[in-house]
């Protein structure tokens, strides 16, 4: 049985748009859980004069937000920020706050491109994958950081193929795997690279089924997409 969360705060009749992850959010709690489960999606800049001004007169905090305003005007750190948003929803116990504050110190101490990564990776978790594809690629247009391994990059250039995949760029996606498996070689990574080739050349990806004689070449071509598009 799921848990449910009884809402303190007053829907509000105007959402504040999270710009990172493309959403909508009518109460305090449901941008606390938003920071709590996808704090990669955050940064600094979300705690500007629109949020306070949402908080205020949208969401009936006019406390919080000034504290907020107080807090980014003496140059709070984004921890705390982030605490005293989630904090004052009362939707989480010490121990739940306290492993977010080590959830944010942890994300501290990361590199920058290690940073960008997990960001990516949270908006491709959430099917934004012109938003990750953009990540990715500022990691890959940053400097080369040699400290974190070949690895890494492929890891990068793999995951942009499976948002090139996704969005029927079969020619990008198969590139990019390609180029993933000179940093880091891997089995599946190379077949997931001739899958998106037959693909991009109109062929037929393997199949253990046999389809029906009579369908139509551009429907069986949308069905072999869509096969291949659900196995990531």
């Amino acid at each position: 049985m799921g848990l449910v969360t009884i809402c303190k705060y007053n829907r509000t009749s105007a959402p504040f748009y999270i710009r990172q992850a493309g959403i909508n959010l009518y109460s305090l709690e449901e941008l606390a859980w938003f920071l709590y489960h996808n704090i990669c999606l955050a940064d600094r800049q979300l705690f500007d004069d629109r949020l306070c001004r949402w908080l205020s007169e949208e969401a009936g905090c006019k406390d919080l937000a000034r504290r907020i305003q107080n807090g980014v005007a003496a140059g709070v750190s984004f921890q705390n920020l982030v605490l005293s948003v989630v904090g004052a929803a009362d939707m989480y116990d010490s121990r739940e706050l306290s492993e977010l504050g080590e959830r944010l110190k942890s994300l501290g101490s990361l590199q920058e491109q290690e940073r960008l990564k997990m960001r990516a990776d949270e908006l491709l978790d959430n099917r934004s994958e012109w938003a990750a594809m953009e990540e990715y690629r500022h990691i890959l247009r940053m400097h080369q950081n040699n400290r974190l391994g070949m690895a890494f990059y492929g890891a990068v250039w793999n995951n942009l193929g499976v948002c090139y995949a996704r969005q029927f760029l079969f020619r990008e996606a198969a590139d990019c795997f390609e180029t993933s498996c000179e940093y880091a070689p891997d089995e599946e990574v190379e077949r997931q690279a001739e899958l998106a080739r037959q693909l991009a050349e109109g062929e037929r990806p393997p199949s253990e089924k046999k389809p029906a004689d009579d369908v139509l070449p551009q429907k069986k071509l949308l069905r072999w997409e869509k096969e291949y598009r659900m196995s990531f």
